[in-house]
């Protein structure tokens, strides 16, 4: 099994770290934050469209680390019969937006929303924040709630050195390879493209060249 970089400096996961400040820079201020709602629109019309091609009705979305709420947003135009249900580890974005409370690491849906699966499940920006432990039992929960595709998205050493805007992006994560996240992944998903992941159990063909 492959290793991941290691950043040693990396502040520990806790719900006050993710507070006031935090979201006043990534996700308030328009000149230092990293997405808003427009952008989560589009992708998640992107997400929407592929999901329909391969003949994959959403009817339940789960969004773990939701934030200020963008995909709930994009949900109500891209699947408006779905029922979509928020959880975010911030204790200050719960009091602000009234999210149901948990981590990706250790929540239950079951007891919180009466289901444990899904046909949606995203986790966008989350699994960087997290060791390696707990984002490899992390990946185990969103293969065992997922029922139909998974849109995730987590920052990457590559991502870090070449691809992301380093003066917006929150570089105090762990790190690791590609490879790392694939690694955990092909248990459970087959890679559709785009941050797509397609649970094995869900009855999609693809063509050959159709997926990465």
């Amino acid at each position: 099994m492959q290793k991941s970089p290691r950043r040693s400096s990396v502040p520990a996961a806790t719900p006050d770290r993710f507070g006031p400040e935090y979201y006043r820079r990534f996700y308030d201020d328009p000149a230092t934050r990293v997405a808003d709602a427009e952008g989560v629109s589009v992708l998640a019309g992107f997400v929407a469209a592929y999901l329909r091609y391969l003949d994959l009705d959403v009817r339940t979305i789960l969004d773990v680390g939701c934030g200020h709420g963008h995909w709930r947003t994009a949900a109500n135009s891209s699947w408006p019969r779905a029922k979509y249900h928020g959880v975010e580890f911030s204790t200050h974005l719960c009091e602000r937006f009234g999210w149901t409370q948990g981590s990706v690491v250790d929540f239950d849906p079951q007891a919180a929303f009466g289901r444990q699966r899904f046909d949606l499940v995203v986790c966008q920006g989350v699994l960087q924040y997290l060791d390696d432990r707990a984002a490899a039992r992390a990946l185990q929960n969103l293969a065992r709630w997922c029922d139909g595709a998974l849109y995730l998205e987590a920052l990457t050493a590559r991502d870090w050195r070449e691809n992301c805007d380093q003066k917006r992006t929150d570089g105090d994560v762990h790190l690791r390879t590609g490879a790392w996240y694939r690694q955990r992944l092909q248990k459970h998903f087959r890679t559709a493209g785009g941050g797509v992941f397609v649970a094995k159990r869900a009855p999609v063909a693809f063509f050959e060249l159709e997926a990465p």
